[in-house]
C-alpha cells in the first residue's frame, strides 16, 4: 500500500500521510522503518500518525481533521454474506468517508500505471467533474485507454415501446437512441479539458450498476472511476442495492470514488 501511495504522491505532486490504528510501540516502529527502506520513502516525505481506537472511525476522524482529499486503502476483492451486512473496514470507508476514496484491490510493491480507465457518466452532466479527474488520471499515468460508459436510463422502456415494430424498425430506433446518447456525451466532453486524451464512449443499457461493471471486467480495466453518492449509504442500499454497492459486491477492478475536490493530498 505504500509503495502504490508513494507513486501516486509522485504522480500528483502531493503530500503524503501515513495513518497506523493500533499500538506504537519499538517493535512496530522498527517494522515501519523497514516497510519505508523497502519502498525508498525517507521518513521526512510522509506524516505519520499513530492512533488507537476505533479504525474507521479513527481513520475518518484524522481525515477530517487534517483535510485530506484522498484516502488510498486495500480491499478484498470480494465480500463474504458477512462481511457485506456488518461492513469491512474497507467497505464502511467507501460508505460513510467524507473524502474521494481509491481502493485497491491487487496493491503491488512494484506499482504499475492505470492503462484502462472506465468513468461511469450515466448521470450525464451530474458526473462531468468526476468525468475530467479520471481524464486527468489518465493524462498523468498515460493511460492507453480511457472510456466514459454511460447507462440509459430508461432504455428498456424506450425499447419496449417498439415491440409492435419490424425487427428493421427495432434495430433503427435502437441505433438512434444510441447515437443521441453518444452525441450527448461528446456535447459534454467539449465543456471541459480532457488533455487531448483519446476517449471512447460506451453506451449500455440494462440494470444500473451491473451492466457498468460487466464492461470494466469484459475489457480488464485496472481503474473504475465514479461519483460519490449525494448521501451515505446505509442497510437500505444493501437490500435494494444502490448501483455502488452492486460494484462493491464484487470489485471488478480498483475503484476511485470522487467528492468532486479539486485537489488532493494524499
Amino acid at each position: 500500500m505504500l509503495s502504490e501511495a508513494y507513486r501516486l504522491k509522485k504522480l500528483f505532486d502531493a503530500d503524503l500521510y501515513c495513518i497506523h490504528i493500533g499500538p506504537k510501540g519499538r517493535a512496530e516502529e522498527e517494522f515501519l522503518d523497514d516497510v519505508l527502506d523497502k519502498t525508498g520513502i525517507n521518513q521526512d516525505e510522509l506524516i505519520i500518525f499513530w492512533e488507537e481506537g476505533n479504525p474507521f472511525r479513527k481513520i475518518s476522524a484524522i481525515c477530517k481533521r487534517e483535510n485530506i482529499d484522498l484516502l488510498i486503502a486495500g480491499a478484498l476483492q470480494k465480500e463474504n454474506l458477512f462481511n457485506f451486512y456488518i461492513g469491512s473496514i474497507a467497505r464502511k470507508i467507501i460508505r460513510k468517508a467524507s473524502c474521494s476514496v481509491l481502493m485497491l484491490i491487487n496493491p503491488s510493491e512494484d506499482p504499475k500505471s492505470f492503462k484502462k480507465i472506465v468513468m461511469n457518466g450515466s448521470d450525464g452532466a451530474q458526473d462531468l467533474k468526476t468525468i475530467q479527474k479520471g481524464i486527468k488520471v489518465a493524462h498523468l499515468d498515460n493511460a492507453q485507454q480511457a472510456y466514459v460508459f454511460k447507462d440509459i436510463h430508461g432504455y428498456g422502456l424506450s425499447l419496449m415501446m417498439s415491440t409492435e415494430e419490424s425487427e428493421a424498425e427495432f434495430t433503427e430506433r435502437r441505433r438512434v437512441l444510441i447515437q443521441q446518447e453518444i452525441e450527448e456525451t461528446n456535447d459534454l466532453l467539449t465543456s471541459i479539458d480532457t488533455f487531448d486524451v483519446n476517449i471512447n464512449i460506451k453506451i449500455a443499457g440494462g440494470k444500473e450498476g451491473y451492466e457498468l461493471k460487466k464492461f470494466v471486467q469484459k475489457i480488464h480495466a485496472d481503474l473504475l472511476v465514479v461519483r460519490a453518492p449525494e448521501r451515505k449509504l446505509g442497510l437500505f442500499d444493501r437490500i435494494f442495492p444502490h448501483y455502488l454497492e452492486v460494484i462493491m459486491s464484487d470489485l471488478p477492478s480498483n475503484l476511485l470514488i470522487d467528492h468532486n475536490v479539486t485537489s488532493w493530498k494524499i
